[in-house]
């Protein structure tokens, strides 16, 4: 839970005020000196608070210095992400963690669910045609019309393993007219059952019992890949 008592204490110093109402034009820099421990946390999330029309980003030298940054905005303010920086320097990026979390990141950033994003100057250099790709390739589940193979096909296009029992992220299964499906982004593993060419239900399911939960509406899976190769960088 944000700790409101103390942004609103520091948002009542005259410095506090006088920062946020006289913050830089984009092109231009404002230095800001003498803040201690998690006090640059705290002003960041004073400032995410006071301009909710803004998106802050929050440029760390190395990843431990990333981590610590986002530890203290997550306690804060809450609505805090890390974009970390590849691990490779190659054209792509062979860890799925990591891929993973960019690309949670992004969605997360370009459906307005984020406005302070943490990351680290390395990451900032490296190019990304995710965000441009991200739209279109989204795959939504919803009871209704669907071919099984069909969503099958995309989910291997989008770089998903088909093993025989899904046990971890980015994997699917197929047994009849049940897929189980877990996807970075998703909270728990689905599970959707076809009658015919329809969706008719779609849950959640544990990945230890491999048994059913509770019924979702709708069900939304991020992609490994683009249809045409690996989320890599480069691009637009």
């Amino acid at each position: 839970m944000p700790l409101d008592f103390l942004l609103d204490r520091f948002d009542e110093l005259p410095a506090t005020r006088s920062l946020a109402e006289g913050l830089p034009a984009p092109g231009s820099r404002l230095g800001v000196g003498g803040l201690p421990g998690s006090s640059p946390a705290a002003l960041v999330a004073v400032l995410a608070r006071r301009l909710p029309q803004r998106v802050f980003a929050v440029v760390a030298p190395t990843p431990a210095d990333a981590e610590r940054w986002l530890a203290d905005l997550e306690m804060l303010a809450g609505g805090a992400a890390l974009y970390p920086q590849r691990e490779s320097l190659g054209a792509e990026e062979p860890h799925y963690e990591l891929a993973g979390e960019r690309i949670e990141t992004l969605e997360a950033l370009l459906r307005g669910a984020v406005r302070i994003v943490v990351t680290t100057a390395r990451a900032t250099a490296e190019r990304t045609g995710v965000p441009g790709a991200l739209a279109g390739l989204r795959l939504a589940l919803e009871p209704g019309p669907a071919r099984l193979s069909d969503v099958v096909g995309r989910l291997e296009r989008m770089g998903y393993e088909r093993v025989p029992t899904v046990t971890e992220v980015p994997q699917f299964s197929v047994r009849g007219g049940i897929l189980d499906v877990y996807g970075f982004g998703m909270a728990a593993p689905a599970r959707i059952e076809w009658w015919g060419d329809e969706i008719a239900a779609l849950r959640t399911f544990d990945l230890d019992a491999q048994r059913s939960g509770d019924a979702v509406e709708r069900v939304t899976v991020l992609p490994v890949r683009t249809e045409s190769g690996t989320m890599r960088e480069g691009g637009s």
